[in-house]
């Protein structure tokens, strides 16, 4: 994820770092494709992601009504690496679906360790008022937790929506992650030196790290909101929707 500056003060930036680009160098090891049955085509990738050393699995099952269930795992046992900042998946959608309708916690933006005060429901939204502007520095941001079900739609109603096997979380806002990221050190830009781009860029993660907030020059978030576990796996359904 994109940095906040509570994780320029503990040093997650460096800390973290190998995580920022482990996706790109990635092998796939094996694919297996199943034969239909009463569910649908199971397809199963094996990726090896070499910069951490880790294997990584996607399957997706796609199912008789056209809809796709995704489940991805990582598999960390035995390797001494640093936390996840976040763990999920992320696609980019054209400028036309600019619609939000989701259930979950919100109407604006919270994170595991700061969403007491966004409370569970239905809510709607236009994705170019997702990303908060609020903040000194362009940083993470847009986040919504405990998210049942989402829709992405234009202005006639069409387009996806993502149901989580369990609670998910996500953000769908016209910046991506690398927009935000300044690298390892803070760069003096403000929000309105970030211009947003048409596209809109929809993150689906199980989940990420709290954002802390103790303070601002040390403190790491609490420990029941850091990924520290070794294994990690989480599923949603992909469906596309019409409403006319």
């Amino acid at each position: 994820r994109a940095p906040t500056d509570n994780d320029f003060g503990n040093g997650m930036p460096v800390k973290l770092g190998i995580w920022r680009n482990a996706y790109v160098n990635r092998s796939v090891k094996n694919v297996e494709v199943e034969e239909k049955n009463d569910d649908g085509v199971k397809i199963t990738i094996h990726y090896f992601l070499n910069d951490v050393g880790v294997p990584y699995m996607l399957v997706y099952l796609i199912k008789n009504d056209a809809s796709i269930q995704i489940t991805a795992s990582i598999d960390m046992t035995g390797k001494k690496l640093s936390e996840l900042p976040r763990f999920g998946m992320r696609m980019q959608l054209p400028p036309t679906y600019d619609r939000l309708n989701y259930y979950g916690r919100g109407p604006w933006e919270n994170y595991s360790d700061r969403n007491t005060s966004a409370f569970i429901g239905k809510y709607t939204g236009m994705v170019e008022d997702q990303y908060a502007e609020n903040y000194i520095r362009p940083q993470e941001s847009g986040n919504k937790t405990d998210v049942r079900w989402l829709k992405v739609t234009d202005k006639d109603g069409m387009g996806i929506q993502v149901e989580g096997i369990q609670p998910i979380c996500f953000s769908a806002i016209n910046h991506s992650s690398e927009d935000l990221d300044p690298g390892l050190t803070k760069k003096q830009q403000h929000p309105i030196n970030l211009k947003p781009r048409h596209e809109v860029y929809l993150n689906i993660d199980l989940k990420q790290r709290g954002v802390g907030g103790d303070n601002s020059w040390g403190a790491l978030p609490h420990q029941q909101y850091r990924l520290l576990d070794d294994k990690y796996t989480y599923s949603y359904i992909l469906r596309l929707v019409n409403s006319q």
